[in-house]
C-alpha cells in the first residue's frame, strides 16, 4: 500500500512539472493554431537567463520571473517581425520556429557555451509524510503549477477578455464585432506562451543539469502531452494529458528503464494521433 502512494505521489509530481512545461506550447497552438518547434528553445533560455540572473546574485524566484519576461519579450518580438505574416500558412509558421530553435541553441552554446550549468536547488530536503519523504522543491513547483494552470483557466473561462479571446477561435468576424483586435491578440498569446515557456525553463533548472539541448525532450513530451490530452483543450487537456504521458513513463520506469519508457510514451502517443487524432479529452 504504502509503494502504491510513494508510485502515486511521484507520478502526481511528474505529471505536474510536465503540465508546466507543455501549457505554454497547448496555449500557442489552441488557441492561435502555430505549432511552436522553438518551443523547446524558449523553455532553455528561461533555464539560462535564471542561471545567469542567480549568478550575479539574484533571488531565485526573482531570476525565474526576470527570465520568463525576457523569453515572453524574445517570443513577441519573433511573433511581431516573423510569425505573423504567415499565420495562412501552418507549415511556414512550423518550419520558421523550427529554425529559430535550431539558431537559438547555437547562440546559446556561442554566448553560454556547452558545459552543463547548475542552478541551485533553493528549497532542498525533503517533507517527511511518515511512509515516504517527497522532495520539497517538487512538491512547491507541483503546487505552484497546480495553481497558475487552474487561474490562467479561469481567466479564459470566466473573464470578458478570455470569452473574446475564445469567441477569436471559433470566428474571427464575430469576435472583431466584440471588439477584439486580432492582431494584438495573436501577439499577447504567443508571446504568454512563450512567457510560460521560459518560466517554465527556470523552474525545472534546479531539478536538471542545465544544457543548449535541454528542451529537446521537453518540446517533444509537451507536443506528446498535446497530442493525447487534445488539440485547443487547453486547460483539461493539458492535465489529463500530463497524467497520461507521466503516469505511463513512471509505471514503466519501474519495470524497465528510462529509455524504454521513452520508447513507450513514443509509441502511446503515436497510437492516440493514429486511433484518436481529436485527443482522448476532446468530446468529438
Amino acid at each position: 500500500m504504502e509503494i502504491a502512494l510513494s508510485d502515486g505521489i511521484d507520478t502526481a509530481l511528474i505529471t505536474l512539472t510536465l503540465a508546466l512545461a507543455a501549457f505554454g506550447l497547448a496555449i500557442i497552438y489552441g488557441l492561435i493554431g502555430v505549432i511552436n518547434m522553438g518551443h523547446g528553445a524558449m523553455l532553455t533560455l528561461g533555464a539560462y537567463f535564471t542561471w545567469a540572473w542567480m549568478d550575479i546574485g539574484v533571488p531565485f524566484v526573482l531570476s525565474v520571473i526576470i527570465a520568463g519576461i525576457l523569453v515572453g519579450i524574445i517570443g513577441t518580438l519573433l511573433e511581431h517581425f516573423i510569425i505573423r505574416h504567415y499565420y495562412d500558412s501552418p507549415f511556414d509558421t512550423l518550419l520558421l520556429t523550427w529554425a529559430f530553435f535550431l539558431v537559438t541553441t547555437e547562440l546559446i552554446k556561442i554566448f553560454f557555451g556547452s558545459d552543463f550549468r547548475t542552478v541551485t536547488n533553493p528549497y532542498p530536503g525533503f517533507i517527511d509524510i511518515g511512509f515516504y519523504k517527497i522532495p520539497t522543491y517538487r512538491t512547491s513547483i507541483s503546487i505552484l503549477t497546480a495553481i497558475f494552470i487552474t487561474a490562467t483557466g479561469l481567466v479564459f473561462l470566466k473573464t470578458t477578455t478570455g470569452i473574446k479571446i475564445r469567441a477569436m477561435i471559433q470566428n474571427q468576424e464575430v469576435a472583431s464585432l466584440l471588439g477584439l483586435n486580432i492582431s494584438l491578440t495573436y501577439k499577447m498569446v504567443f508571446g504568454f506562451g512563450c512567457f510560460m515557456a521560459g518560466l517554465a525553463g527556470g523552474l525545472v533548472a534546479p531539478m536538471v543539469s542545465v544544457s543548449p539541448y535541454m528542451g529537446d525532450m521537453y518540446l517533444v513530451r509537451s507536443f506528446f502531452v498535446v497530442i493525447v490530452g487534445g488539440i485547443g483543450q487547453i486547460l483539461s487537456g493539458t492535465i489529463a494529458g500530463s497524467f497520461v504521458i507521466g503516469g505511463l513513463e513512471t509505471i514503466v520506469a519501474l519495470f524497465s528503464d528510462q529509455v524504454i519508457a521513452h520508447v513507450a510514451v513514443f509509441l502511446f502517443a503515436i497510437i492516440i494521433l493514429r486511433l484518436r487524432p481529436q485527443g482522448i479529452y476532446s468530446e468529438k
